[in-house]
């Protein structure tokens, strides 16, 4: 197929590559044309993934109409926070060619909005063949060929198998899924816990710590979930537990590093600039935080990680309200399946 993944960011890369991989023909479109130039000089990024090697089948184009043109998959690489820009620039391609899949492979809520990315696509698109990519899969692994096991998520099940073959080899395993927002909720809300246990990393908090915070972190946010009215299957599987897991653990995690930093002692108004990449947690906690109190959703830990980054709470005083809350069972609400 024709394909043409919007955003060249490591993530970004590491998707085209798949797709190339597969036999694809596939378009690349840079923000900033330097890039380009650099990487047709040298084979390489100087800014993302540097050891990675692009194929020279891959097309790369720093004009987002040439790189969109006669795409029959339209992949959304770009930090959620922008994706109104990007669907803006692309409607007039969607609305004159209303059989292209719209593929998402961002995290995160609007803050603004308050939104996932389907609800934004909706509203600026309307109901296009919408597809949410998602699962524990650090983009560094992705374009070393490492193995990784995502989920294809959409309303229209014929839509999410196509993107799953579109996909799918030897090393990048693709299941399909109909809980759409239940996917982009649970990889989304996951990055925050991400952050906390980096700060407790951080903190040189150790493994019992972390092990609780990822635990009890998984069931808040699987709480909120519910009043999305989301599945709890999805906040067990790939785009919640599984994604939880990579991201709360390793430095490949950019939402991970960004705590540790904090943990550290950097300032947070330091720590974007320390990563080089957007920390789509960062801002999914202030998202996250004001749809816990819109839904009436108890959620301690990410009421926490939101105090210690917009309020400059102590890291440590934190971590001590969060131990010191008053005793309880560990499961006091019913949580129907």
């Amino acid at each position: 197929m024709k394909v043409a993944v919007l955003g060249g960011g490591s993530w970004g890369v590491s998707l085209a590559n798949v797709l190339n991989d597969n036999k694809n023909e596939v378009s690349l479109y840079f923000r900033d044309q330097s890039q380009i130039d650099h990487i047709k000089e040298h084979g390489k990024s100087d800014k993302y993934l540097k050891d990675f090697t692009f194929p020279k089948d891959i097309r790369l184009s720093s004009d987002i109409y040439d790189a969109i043109k006669d795409s029959e998959v339209i992949v959304l690489a770009t930090p959620l926070q922008v994706i109104e820009d990007i669907l803006i620039k692309i409607k007039p391609y969607i609305d004159s060619n209303n059989q292209v899949i719209l593929v998402n492979a961002s995290k995160g809520i609007h803050f603004k909005r308050l939104k996932t990315a389907s609800d934004i696509v909706k509203d600026i698109l309307g109901d296009v063949r919408f597809v949410a990519l998602s699962g524990p899969s650090h983009a560094e692994e992705v374009s070393k060929r490492l193995n990784t096991t995502v989920v294809s998520a959409s309303l229209n099940e014929e839509v999410a198998c196509i993107i799953q073959d579109l996909f799918m080899n030897d090393y990048f395993r693709v299941y399909v899924h109909n809980d759409v927002l239940g996917v982009e909720m649970a990889s989304a809300l996951k990055n925050v816990i991400a952050i906390g246990a980096g700060i407790l990393t951080g903190l040189e908090q150790g493994d019992n710590a972390k092990a609780a915070l990822i635990t009890r972190g998984l069931f808040e946010i699987s709480k909120l979930g519910k009043a999305f009215g989301c599945s709890m299957y999805t906040f067990m599987g790939l785009a919640g537990m599984g994604d939880l897991i990579a991201t709360a653990n390793s430095v490949h995690s950019r939402n991970f590093r960004a705590g540790l930093l904090i943990g550290k002692g950097v300032a947070i108004k330091d720590v974007s600039a320390n990563i080089g990449e957007t920390v789509e947690g960062m801002v999914t906690a202030k998202a996250a935080y004001t749809l816990s109190k819109q839904y009436h959703v108890s959620m301690p830990i990410t009421k926490e990680i939101y105090e210690v980054l917009y309020e400059d709470k102590d890291p440590k005083e934190a971590i001590f309200e969060l131990m010191t809350r008053p005793k309880k069972h560990e499961f006091m609400e019913v949580m129907e399946i």
